[in-house]
């Protein structure tokens, strides 16, 4: 703790704003809702058809609709997946 004590108060504080704002987020991140499993079919779809429109290379294609659902899914308030089904 010797660290905290010899640091300005500024720093202090900034140190304190910036573990509350991440705290905060962390928490946030907890409270959002899991989408359905039809919502996310259905957005796996929608983004699949985006792929090919794209023309998205075969071994792109999965971090491709990874991302591209939980794109959506944040749009909509959702938790993000960690992988597709």
């Amino acid at each position: 703790m010797k660290i905290l004590s010899s640091l300005p108060f500024s720093a202090k504080i900034l140190i304190a704003s910036a573990l509350m704002s991440f705290t905060s987020f962390a928490a946030e991140e907890e409270t959002l809702p899991m989408a359905t499993d039809a919502d996310v079919a259905e957005l796996t779809a929608a983004c699949q058809q985006m792929a090919a429109e794209d023309q998205v290379e075969d071994a792109d294609l999965p971090q491709y609709l990874l991302d591209c659902v939980n794109d959506q899914l944040t749009e909509m308030g959702y938790q993000t997946l960690p992988e597709l089904k």
